[in-house]
């Protein structure tokens, strides 16, 4: 067993899905507003890794576009 299937069986059995349900719901309203750069991205990846399920819930496109679309305008304009 890789680390990865260990990581989605524990949460899967000690992690409550109103938990993920929150992480998720939060992910969705999620943007850089005031925060830096860096803390928006390490709220982020949070958000991401807690409200994945057992499938993993988002893939590397949909991450992607999230995180651009949460960042401040004039940022997210700069790295387009």
């Amino acid at each position: 067993m890789n680390w990865e299937n260990f990581i989605r069986l524990f949460m899967g059995q000690y992690v409550p899905d109103s938990f993920t349900f929150q992480m998720g719901r939060e992910l969705g309203v999620l943007k850089q507003g005031r925060s830096s750069v860096a803390e928006y991205t390490r709220k982020f990846n949070e958000l991401v890794y807690f409200s994945s399920d057992a499938n993993g819930a988002l893939t590397e496109r949909a991450k992607m576009n999230k995180y651009h679309y949460g960042l401040r305008g004039d940022i997210a304009h700069a790295v387009s």
